[in-house]
């Protein structure tokens, strides 16, 4: 097991260098998960997570869920890229992991080139 160790960002609850990337499709469903926390939890312990985005507490509409260790979306938007970290309370310490979330436009319609079409003579 290795441990990597990086001073958060400037201004930043985590640093860029250890962050996790997670892509989703506009109006489909993601799972963000609170990667490698088995080592900070233990059986006598309520799994207690705390979701943010940009570091900062968030209030979710209603078609964003937490579910244990898992942030759900359930409808993806626009507005949902971003970095989002979750922070776990181990003894006295805080334990967090974060994830960028990158959007994409999903696959485009299919299109014929007026130039490949063939010749109808």
């Amino acid at each position: 097991m290795s441990l990597t160790v990086a001073e958060n960002d400037s201004g930043l609850c985590y640093s860029s260098m250890i962050r996790n990337l997670e892509k989703a499709e506009i109006t489909k469903s993601k799972e963000l998960l609170c990667r490698e926390i088995e080592d900070f939890i233990t059986e006598d312990q309520d799994l207690d997570i705390v979701w943010y985005k940009e570091c900062l507490p968030k209030s979710w509409r209603s078609t964003v869920l937490q579910k244990r260790n898992t942030l759900v979306i359930q409808k993806v938007q626009e507005d949902d890229l971003g970095n989002y970290t979750c922070e776990l309370k181990y003894k006295n310490k805080l334990v967090r992991r974060t994830t960028e979330l990158r959007i994409t436009e999903g696959a485009l319609p299919f299109r014929i080139n007026e130039d490949l079409k063939p010749d109808s003579k």
